[in-house]
């Protein structure tokens, strides 16, 4: 039998065991962990619409419409109108042709290549894409090739090199534990110069930074459409949103392909009829409220310029994502200690969610932070 003591006792030892903090309110930018108000600075609620007034009360009156469950997976009884309504929506806000609804963002990589994938198949992949993605690969039948973070060069080159019936380039357009953006338009031409897929992962960018004020806020709205050439797009509710689910977006054959062989689709229940719902509800929130957007870049923007006028050394990120790189699991677990014991809620990133000796401190800004929040983390920032 595996010595899972051993197991557990060389985690803690190297630093790496993790522990669950047990909040007792709404996901908000004040919540309550062990019975002490914090100021959450671990969120990825960006819009900080997850306990949203207005939005509550709509969820409320979904749910004496359709109850607490769908009670089926989605090719038996648990397909309703607003899932059905949902994706056309999610099309028509990210510009493909079609879209479906999954339960999580880890289903929706899973469960795409799942479907779209065949032995000959070669998916190409910057080592710092979120778990999700990797898994997603490793559980097909295709092969995983890794490329140098961000380096294109090394992408060509290894691109450059094999010969198969499908390549697929496979991105996060905003890596989770960085917040750097990829350049999605030098991308779409090495897909385009080498005849590959281009799959984009845009759960940290649906809905977060809007670009064009007209426009449903993604990552996509940052390039030129013309310069584009994506064949799916991933985003999830979980964050800006502030609800639950993911969906792909991308053509009406290769949505109806998922439809067909997605095990992870086909064989779990639906998200709630109610839940689909007030997504649709909170999309269209987004959509009509630009200030909520406008007050979250301008606490990243505070942020960064008052941590540079401190001498704080922040890594580059344009988004709601900051980080701070020690290299130590140790050091960072240290820091969160103390972050908390001051009031602070941050999290200290370690290894395998980065690579060894790049643990760190990650930072989610919201719309919801105020400056006297921003000011208590950059001045607890300072002393460390």
């Amino acid at each position: 039998m595996t010595d899972f003591i051993n197991a557990l006792n060389s985690l803690k030892k190297k630093g790496y065991y993790r522990s669950r903090a047990v909040m007792s309110s709404a996901q908000d930018t004040i919540i309550k962990i062990n019975g002490k108000k914090i100021i959450n600075f671990s969120s990825n609620n960006y819009l900080n619409l997850s306990n949203n007034t207005q939005l509550k009360k709509l969820y409320a009156k979904k749910i004496n419409e359709y109850g607490i469950g769908s009670g089926s997976s989605p090719l038996i009884s648990g397909y309703s109108k607003e899932h059905h309504q949902l994706e056309k929506e999610l099309a028509k806000y990210t510009g493909f042709e079609s879209a479906i609804v999954t339960n999580s963002g880890y289903l929706s990589n899973v469960g795409l290549l799942n479907a779209i994938t065949e032995k000959e198949t070669i998916v190409y992949q910057d080592k710092m894409n979120h778990n999700s993605i990797v898994e997603g690969t490793r559980l097909s039948s295709s092969k995983l090739i890794r490329y140098r973070h961000n380096d294109y060069n090394d992408l060509i080159n290894k691109i450059s090199s094999h010969k198969c019936k499908t390549k697929i380039i496979y991105v996060d357009a905003v890596f989770s534990m960085t917040g750097e953006i990829s350049n999605l338009k030098i991308l779409s031409e090495i897909a385009k110069d080498y005849k590959a897929l281009l799959v984009v992962d845009d759960a940290h960018g649906f809905g977060v930074i809007r670009y064009k004020k007209n426009s449903f806020p993604t990552t996509l709205g940052m390039f030129k459409k013309q310069d584009l050439n994506i064949d799916a797009y991933i985003g999830t509710f979980g964050k800006a949103v502030g609800t639950f689910g993911s969906f792909i977006a991308s053509t009406n054959d290769l949505i109806d392909l998922v439809v067909q062989k997605s095990k992870p689709y086909i064989y779990s229940t639906s998200l709630p009829m109610a839940l689909a719902g007030i997504t649709r509800d909170s999309l269209r929130y987004i959509k009509s409220n630009y200030e909520i957007n406008e007050k979250l870049v301008h606490n990243i923007e505070y942020f960064k310029k008052t941590a540079e006028k401190h001498n704080i050394v922040i890594e580059e990120s344009d988004t709601p994502i900051q980080i701070k790189i020690f290299g130590s699991p140790k050091k960072v677990l240290d820091i969160q200690r103390k972050a908390f014991a001051e009031g602070l809620f941050i999290q200290a990133i370690r290894y395998p969610t980065v690579p060894k000796n790049s643990d760190l401190i990650r930072i989610g800004l919201t719309a919801g932070h105020k400056r006297k929040h921003i000011e208590t983390l950059l001045n607890f920032l300072k002393r460390i």
